[in-house]
This record gives structure tokens, C-alpha cells and sequence, in this order.
């Protein structure tokens, strides 16, 4: 799949620098006795008796060594179990797999999202990767003149025990850096999963530490647009400092044409890419809201891992609203046959507050969207005040299709919750009104899928089954035609 984040279309990867290669991902990059024992003492602080380890791919030829020092620095009772497949990606914790197994906390190795969990203990275990410091203080110096110039460091999370080591020469080198944290457990982040002790300012400048990744995208539209980005690629042969723009012209246009797609539908599909992340049923009912206020019909999909594949069974469904944590690119693949859009894009499309904002702020993080999130917009000044401005509103007119849109605004006195189906009452002609509701869309197809009927059929003999290969089973009998 394709994803682009910048007027290029190569594929972005989002795991550490080395993932390419799984030989080259050695056990000292992201295990050791400092880890260890930070671990065990986690486990002893939460009084754990079973945790599971969630290790990428890459990494889980190294899960028998992890388990041997773990298990033989603890009690017997302590039972520890591997998590080999993440229900959606491997940098999200994965509470359902790990509740498989009744696990009372989470080791979670590799890169993460750090999307909030509020389930179960977790404790990130990332990877350990170093940072030439003298070639870092001499990029800086060489492109910041004074010392005093206000920059706000921000890292990839394979960095951190990197950066905390340099975190005393970056500030003696230049006093006004700010270096940003990763919360702990009882603290609440500032932007998306950092904690500053100072404010940024939209004038101050931004250092990433790391790669032109997702991570370094959700960052930096989370700041103000006139920000400016520096990327330092440790990975690279002789790395520089570079200015770089996250958001592309071509990024911005492909996401214009889902928005005014989303603005054309008359039904959506809100899929559930996450079943951990905390306010991820919050959000989806803000969208069916959303939705409802703008007469759209909404469907609930909760089908795992998103393929193509998978979407494509839901024809009558016009677009898809991407509800997962906020490094998760799948909805600027172009695979689709249908636009996948995240949760911000799609209050953009029904939320008339935040038309002609996209190039002011953005934001992969639905949790922003919420009550107490930074973007937050009450739901209800979507709606108008009266019957009269509804009626004098311009209508808008459609991009893709050249029509207009007179969008018909629901009051929510008339949208009802019967037998947990949401039913809305629409006109039908001469003064006849018929409830309608998103299941009643389905009625008039010829199949509607398999029929389970169950008690209803006698049940069948056990019978012996065909082995061998299709061109010709061992108990298939020769039939000349």
C-alpha cells in the first residue's frame, strides 16, 4: 500500500531504522540489564502474576532469551506469556490479545504510537539506538548563530535513552531549548505523547531527532502551522540538518477530494481500528452525531486488520471514517475503492465550524477532538439556531459532482433510539412520513448473506473427508463423460 505525507509517493515505514533487516536488530538494541531490572521492578510496583510480552516481528527471535532472565530473576508463579500477532499493529498495545491469555499488564517492546491505555498496566520497552552527540552539536551550532534561539526538541521514541543522555549539553549549549518528555503513568501529555515544561510558541523552531516517518509528521502538524521543522536523520551516512514542509501540496489535494467525498456520501462506514486506545468509543459517537446532524446514514464495522479487501464487501456503504491510533497511514492508501478518511477529516466534512481550516491545523490524533482535547468543538453549533436559518443557508456546491448540496440538518428531538437502532423520520410525499434506519437499507437485496438457522436443520452424519490434492481426491472415482 502507498501512504504519502509529502509531494513524494514512496511508502513510509513506520518501524525502527533497521526493521528492513531482522538479522540486523541485535539483542543489546533493545534489551539489557538496565531494562531488565526496570521490568522487574514494574512488575513487583503493579504486583503482577501474569504479563505478556508484545514483540514485533522482527524482534521475536530474541523473545526466548527475554523470557529466560525475566523468569529466572522471578518467582515461580510469575507466568509470562508471548504475544506473536497483534490484532492491529504492532505499535499499539494489543489489550485483546493479551486478555486471551488474562494477562494483568503488558510489556510492550519496539516503537510505539503511545496511544493512552486505560485498561491495563503497560510498561515500553523501545529500542536503544545512539546519537553521534559532537556531530549534533556541531549541526546545531552551525545552523542556529546564537545560542539563545528558541527551539523545541522533539525525538523519535528509539532515541529517548539517547537524547536523555545529551539533554544537559543541548540545554548548556543553547539555554532556551526546550526537550520534551515522555509522560508517565499519572501524568497527561501536552501534544499528542510529549510533555513539555514550557508552552510552545508558534514562532519557536522544531528539532526532530529521527526519520521522515509518521511519527515526525504527527508531531509536527500537531504544532502550529508557522512552525518551523528541522529533521536530523541519525540513520543517514552523514547526517544534516534539514528544513522540511510535512504537509505537501499533493498530500493536501488528496485529502481535499476524501473530504468533498465525505461531503457527497449518504452513508458512511465508521471502522474500528482499535479496541484499546482510550476514548475510541467517544470519538465514534461523536462521528455518528456528526453524521446524524447532516442526514447521514452510519454503519459500525469492527473487522480487525483493514485491508481493501475486506472494505470492498460494504458496496453500499460511500465512504469510511478510520477510527485507530494516530500512526496508523492506511487511509491514504490508494487502494481503496472507496475513500478512507481519519476521524479529523471527517468533522471537517460534517462540521460546518471547520470549514477553510485544513491548512491552519491538523491532527492524526481523534483524542484532540474530544471534550478535553485542544480542537474540541461542541457537536451542537453544527445545528442551526433556527428553522429560518436552515432555510436561508447558501447551499454548497459539490467539487466531484457539480451539484448542489442542500444538506438536511436533523433536529435531534426527531432522531430516537429504538431497540438500539437509531431511526430518523424523513418525508416520503404527499404528507406521508416513513421510518427509516440504516438496517432498512439492506431489506430489499436479493441475498443478504448465510443463513445460520440454527436448530432448525437435522443434524448431519459424520462422514469421512476427501485428502489428496484438487486435480484428483483419493476416494474420487474416474467419471467419463
Amino acid at each position: 500500500m502507498t501512504s504519502a505525507f509529502s509531494s513524494g509517493d514512496s511508502i513510509i515505514q513506520n518501524q525502527s531504522p533497521d526493521t528492513a533487516n531482522a538479522d540486523r536488530v541485535e539483542l543489546h538494541d533493545i534489551w539489557n540489564d538496565t531494562e531488565k531490572q526496570r521490568c522487574l521492578r514494574w512488575v513487583e510496583k503493579h504486583s503482577l502474576k501474569r504479563i505478556a510480552l508484545q514483540l514485533p516481528d522482527n524482534l521475536l527471535h530474541h523473545c526466548v532469551e527475554i523470557v529466560r532472565q525475566l523468569q529466572s530473576e522471578t518467582a515461580d508463579e510469575l507466568q509470562i506469556f508471548v504475544l506473536a500477532d497483534t490484532s492491529y499493529g504492532s505499535c499499539c498495545v494489543d489489550e485483546v490479545a493479551a486478555a486471551h491469555a488474562n494477562a494483568d499488564g503488558i510489556i510492550h517492546f519496539g516503537h510505539a504510537c503511545l496511544s493512552k491505555v486505560a485498561r491495563i498496566p503497560v510498561l515500553y520497552v523501545f529500542f536503544q539506538y545512539s546519537v553521534d552527540e559532537d556531530h549534533l552539536l556541531a549541526t546545531l551550532s552551525s545552523e542556529f548563530a546564537t545560542s539563545n534561539a528558541r527551539v523545541t526538541c522533539f525525538y523519535e521514541v528509539c532515541y529517548a535513552n539517547a537524547v536523555a543522555k545529551l539533554r544537559e549539553k543541548l540545554v548548556a549549549r543553547f539555554p532556551s531549548m526546550v526537550v520534551a518528555d515522555l509522560p508517565e503513568d499519572n501524568q497527561n501529555a501536552d501534544i499528542l505523547c510529549w510533555k513539555l515544561d514550557v508552552p510552545h510558541n508558534s514562532n519557536d523552531t522544531v528539532l526532530y531527532i529521527g526519520r521522515d516517518n509518521l511519527s515526525f509528521f504527527n508531531t509536527a502538524v500537531a504544532l502550529e502551522a508557522s512552525s518551523q521543522c528541522c529533521l536530523y536523520d541519525p540513520t543517514k551516512p552523514d547526517p544534516q540538518l534539514e528544513r522540511i514542509d510535512p504537509v505537501g501540496a499533493k498530500w493536501l489535494r488528496r485529502r481535499y477530494y476524501a473530504i468533498e467525498r465525505c461531503m457527497d456520501a449518504g452513508s458512511i462506514g465508521i471502522v474500528v481500528a482499535t479496541l484499546s486506545t482510550k476514548g475510541y468509543l467517544e470519538i465514534v459517537s461523536r462521528v455518528q452525531r456528526l453524521a446524524k446532524a447532516r442526514g447521514v446514514r452510519t454503519y459500525l464495522i469492527s473487522i480487525g486488520k483493514v485491508n481493501p479487501e475486506k472494505l470492498a464487501n460494504f458496496v453500499d456503504i460511500d465512504c469510511f471514517v478510520l477510527v485507530g491510533c494516530p500512526e496508523n497511514d492506511v487511509f491514504t492508501s490508494r487502494d481503496f475503492f472507496r475513500p478512507l478518511l481519519s476521524v479529523f477529516e471527517a468533522e471537517m466534512a460534517f462540521n460546518k465550524t471547520w470549514k477553510e481550516k485544513l491548512l491552519s491545523c491538523y491532527t492524526t490524533n481523534f483524542t484532540d477532538l474530544l471534550p478535553d482535547g485542544r480542537l474540541y468543538t461542541d457537536v451542537e453549533q453544527t445545528q442551526p439556531a433556527s428553522a429560518n436559518e436552515d432555510a436561508n443557508e447558501v447551499p454548497d456546491v459539490s467539487l466531484i459532482t457539480g451539484k448542489t448540496r442542500h444538506h438536511r440538518t436533523v433536529d435531534s428531538a426527531t432522531m430516537e433510539m429504538e431497540n438500539g437502532t437509531c431511526t430518523d423520520v424523513a418525508p416520503k410525499g404527499r404528507n406521508e412520513l416513513a421510518q427509516i434506519s440504516s438496517a432498512d437499507q439492506f431489506t430489499s437485496r436479493s441475498w443478504q448473506g448465510l443463513e445460520q438457522k440454527l436448530g432448525q436443520d437435522v443434524p448431519a452424519v459424520i462422514e469421512m473427508g476427501r485428502s489428496g490434492i484438487p486435480i484428483k481426491y483419493e476416494n474420487e472415482t474416474n467419471q467419463t463423460q
